[in-house]
């Protein structure tokens, strides 16, 4: 028979978020500044599944945003689930987008769960082909039938755990029908499904394997805790079943697996930055053409950023293999210290509190606040009061608890992330090799990975003594760091034309207290002169300065028209980028490097702020990550030439950090200095921090 994928996209998705280092903010595998983790982990799970066992169609199952039967029927169904991460959430349009695009069918209907669409269809599609339905959820084990498979994601997105009526019947001695009355009999946390409260799977099981059914078990009386609960129970058997018969209009033909792909989705992957996917011939149609050229935003620039990133690779390879050095010594003793001290903070806490409690708790800890401290929390989650680091900070100036939560956390995610983290990543060289990557971001800007040595905490607590395990791996040898002074900045100046910004450059002064003077005419308001330019940079709106500047939204929303109208070039430079991106499909650096926003032209808000603010931040973070990348290159270049014993070991961003021997320290720091301010003839000039240290 003809074979008929069809995919629990909620769960996909959410899967592949977790798997692809999804943490509630943009991570490491974003485009642009958009997150495309879950994306991307989804559509490399679909394409495996899909081709690997040869379907013939495919659909893809979503729930809807609003309540369902179960919801009216039961108000805590679900309660305790957490809100959803805004960079999961926004990514549900950019899918259905590429999927559609992939000409795959998508089924959601309002007041049911995708679980009771895969129902439905599985029951009609189940006479003409086997159906194998594709999820992380085990609630689909009750649909498993003849010719209805379940196949599980275990680990990741890419491990599959295959699920048949006899292998049902064989680990569990039931058929899948009756996995229904076990899960009315012992609840579910992850759905918040009652149950009979106290009756575990084990009971469960074989309550049904004796008696057959929910209403058998509860006719012979002979379990006490069930005899508790029967109305319980009863509601729990109709919240755990699947809904078969929902009102869709499901038609096979409507659902064939269109493969290999079209022109037009390979344009969706380039512009979502997909580009291992790219680089899979086999997913193309034969005579797939490329990508057709189009104006860039910069007149007469030919796009260089992929000579740039062939000629910086093998300088990466050769930075990874040079590694960081590490005094594991210092690493084990700062390990002990931070051991001891956060020992001591949980006792102050407790104390504080009057009682012991698990302070990693966000809900004891709202608790202790509210009953014993007498505080008063609004910032309400699905779960309960927020105690994130805003909250707490808020309450740091009057509520001695807060401050020491606060102190708590920073010295608890240096040891357990860092201390520890790091390392575990030693080498008995006492040498940590990060991996760089070149293609994750559409900005060009390198990450880093396993691990991640450009996330060093700077400017938090203990972050000093932490910097200071990195040493110099020669004998009385210097860290030699290289910074690029506001450059994202400078660009903008120098891409906008701004005279008023361009000249204070030029002038060496301080730029805040200049824009202080212009924009205020006090420059003792640097401070929030200096939210504003580094603000707009990021396309910051007038709530996001608000919380900045710690006033009011008019207030914050006045600053930026008084910003433009000071500097007007700007606000003309970033509108004609967003013009520019919504025109042409992209938006440019300097360099050529694009970055493509389809998102700009989304039904979801959020989203379109998203590309909105990548779109005027992409011309100054891309070329600021192309020049750094060139001023590798030709640092690398002299380097060589001269046969330095020295290594470039690190690039965090706009910072380079060299291993030098002693006698190379002075002409080293020359060499970069020179390379990394002429690496481009900009009309702003580039300036570059040098510091030479024992440690990092």
């Amino acid at each position: 028979m003809d074979k008929f994928l069809v995919i629990d996209g909620n769960s996909l998705l959410n899967r592949a978020y977790y798997a692809f280092g999804g943490r509630g903010d943009v991570g490491e595998l974003s485009f642009g500044g958009m997150p495309t983790n879950a994306v991307y982990g989804f559509l490399n799970m679909f394409i495996k599944a899909a081709t690997d066992l040869k379907v013939k169609y495919v659909c893809v199952a979503f729930d809807m945003r609003q309540p369902t039967f179960r919801h009216k029927m039961y108000q805590g169904y679900k309660a305790n689930r957490h809100k959803m991460p805004e960079d999961l959430a926004v990514q549900f349009d950019q899918l259905k987008d590429i999927l559609k695009t992939m000409q795959v069918k998508i089924y959601q209907c309002a007041g049911y769960e995708a679980d009771d669409i895969i129902g439905t269809i599985a029951g009609k599609a189940c006479k003409d082909v086997t159906v194998i339905n594709l999820t992380a959820d085990r609630d689909g084990l009750q649909l498993v039938a003849p010719n209805v498979e379940l196949h599980l994601t275990k680990t990741g997105v890419t491990n599959l755990d295959v699920w048949t009526v006899e292998r049902i019947l064989k680990e569990y001695g039931l058929t899948p029908r009756q996995l229904i009355d076990v899960k009315a009999l012992m609840g579910d946390k992850s759905d918040n499904i009652p149950g009979a409260p106290g009756v575990g799977e084990k009971t469960a099981v074989a309550l049904v394997n004796k008696y057959g059914s929910v209403e058998k078990v509860i006719e012979s009386g002979v379990n006490k805790k069930v005899n508790e609960s029967v109305d319980l129970v009863r509601m729990s058997r109709k919240l755990a079943e699947i809904n078969c018969q929902v009102p869709i209009d499901f038609k096979l033909e409507e659902c064939p697996f269109v493969f290999p792909f079209s022109d037009d989705v390979k344009h969706k992957f380039e512009a979502a930055g997909f580009k291992s996917m790219l680089r899979r011939n086999a997913l193309w149609l034969n005579g797939a053409t490329e990508e057709k050229p189009v104006s860039t935003l910069f007149a007469n620039v030919k796009d260089e950023s992929k000579a740039i990133d062939e000629a910086v690779s093998p300088i990466l390879s050769k930075m990874s293999a040079n590694g960081l050095k590490v005094d594991v010594a210092a690493l084990d003793a700062l390990a002990t210290t931070l051991e001891s001290e956060i020992a001591n903070l949980e006792n102050e806490i407790c104390l504080l509190a009057g009682e012991k409690f698990n302070i990693k708790s966000t809900q004891e800890l709202s608790d202790v606040l509210q009953r014993k401290l007498g505080v008063t929390l609004t910032k309400k989650t699905k779960t309960g009061y927020s105690t994130n680091e805003e909250v707490l900070s808020e309450l740091a100036q009057t509520v001695p608890l807060a401050a020491k939560v606060l102190e708590y956390r920073g010295k608890y995610k240096l040891y357990s992330t860092y201390v520890r983290g790091y390392g575990n990543a030693v080498d008995l060289e006492g040498l940590i090799h990060t991996t760089f990557n070149i293609d994750k971001t559409a900005t060009g800007r390198l990450s880093s990975s396993e691990p991640n040595l450009q996330n060093i905490p700077q400017r938090k607590v203990d972050s000093d003594k932490f910097r200071q395990i990195f040493v110099s791996r020669f004998q009385n040898g210097k860290m030699l760091s290289a910074d690029y002074s506001q450059i994202e900045l400078r660009l903008l100046a120098a891409l906008s034309g701004e005279k008023g910004l361009i000249e204070a450059f030029n002038r060496g002064v301080d730029i805040h207290r200049e824009t202080a003077e212009k924009m205020f005419g006090d420059p003792e308001r640097r401070r929030d002169a200096k939210a504003v330019n580094f603000g707009i940079i990021y396309g910051i709106s007038a709530f996001g300065l608000a919380k900045d500047l710690h006033c009011g939204f008019r207030e914050a929303a006045d600053v930026i028209k008084n910003y433009f109208i000071t500097f007007p070039k700007v606000k003309e430079f970033l509108d004609q980028c967003v013009s520019s991106a919504k025109q042409n499909g992209y938006v440019s650096t300097m360099f050529g490097r694009r970055r493509y926003l389809p998102e700009l032209y989304a039904n979801n808000n959020n989203v379109v702020a998203f590309a909105t603010r990548a779109a005027m931040n992409m011309p100054m973070q891309g070329s600021a990550s192309d020049i750094i990348k060139k001023a590798m290159i030709n640092i690398d270049r002299e380097m060589t030439e001269r046969g330095m014993k020295s290594l470039m070991v690190l690039q965090i961003h706009d910072e380079l950090v060299f291993d030098c021997v002693p006698e190379e320290i002075e002409t080293l720091s020359e060499i970069v200095k020179r390379h990394m301010e002429s690496v481009v003839q900009l009309p702003v000039k580039l300036e570059v921090n040098l510091g030479v240290n024992t440690t990092l």
